[in-house]
């Protein structure tokens, strides 16, 4: 009798903490007063994907052969190519941006842009990027991250960041009080063309400044870029950029 009571207090201990781990999926999906905090949401939405990736059937953002500033149109999005420089001296080329003929695998097209930028007090650097939509945000939450063929010229600085804006990140969020720091992945480029598969699940903020958060959410994404720091010369070349998901 004893031993059989025992057996039923295990039982109903796992049988417990089974409940609370299915709970808290389910506050994920409550309109409730239990839903789950924002960081919660966030992280849920961050893919593993433990048979590996693949290509996302309607994954492609840009592969830049249609030869304007708009990204493809799929998977709802309809967003625009863009180009920032801090004010204190950072360049960037060509002005008016435009794509580059000479893309990855002897393709047509490239994103291509060049300058120098400032090392001056306050300067920030540059940054080559594209938004998802035309306004607010862009869910991306059904795959699992984002790939690029990238290189650089002869003499360009080898540091790059890829960021991803996002809606607690980016000031169009209304969240952050002190936004910019994007999360991302320090890049190591090389004169020759490489593809890099950058999962949401590996991305970090920079440390040290801007808002901490838990994770990125790629349910609320605003747009993505290749930013460049101060004091740099650079020579930055991108191509076939697209999400990817999990295997099945």
């Amino acid at each position: 009798m004893f031993r059989a009571s025992i057996i039923s207090a295990v039982l109903l201990a796992a049988s417990l903490s089974c409940v609370a781990c299915i709970d808290a999926s389910k506050r994920l999906a409550s309109g409730g007063n239990d839903v789950a905090s924002p960081q919660e949401q966030a992280a849920a939405l961050v893919k593993a994907c433990p048979k590996g990736t693949q290509p996302a059937a309607d994954g492609l953002i840009d592969d830049l052969e249609d030869n304007d500033n708009k990204v493809a149109k799929l998977g709802g999005r309809d967003g625009d190519w863009f180009t920032s420089v801090d004010p204190n001296g950072s360049t960037m080329e060509p002005s008016p941006f435009k794509m580059t003929e000479g893309g990855a695998g002897g393709s047509k097209y490239a994103a291509h842009a060049f300058g120098q930028t400032s090392d001056a007090n306050g300067a920030w650097g540059a940054q080559l990027g594209a938004t998802f939509a035309g306004a607010g945000a862009y869910d991306a939450s059904v795959y699992a991250g984002i790939s690029f063929k990238a290189k650089i010229g002869e003499h360009s600085t080898k540091k790059i960041r890829f960021k991803v804006a996002d809606v607690n990140t980016h000031p169009d969020g209304g969240v952050c009080k002190t936004c910019w720091n994007h999360f991302g992945n320090d890049l190591t480029l090389t004169p020759e063309w490489v593809e890099y598969k950058l999962p949401f699940s590996e991305m970090t903020q920079e440390k040290g400044w801007g808002d901490p958060q838990k994770s990125i959410t790629p349910g609320k994404l605003i747009a993505i870029n290749w930013s460049i720091g101060p004091g740099q010369l650079y020579d930055l070349w991108v191509d076939d950029i697209a999400f990817f998901e999990c295997a099945p």
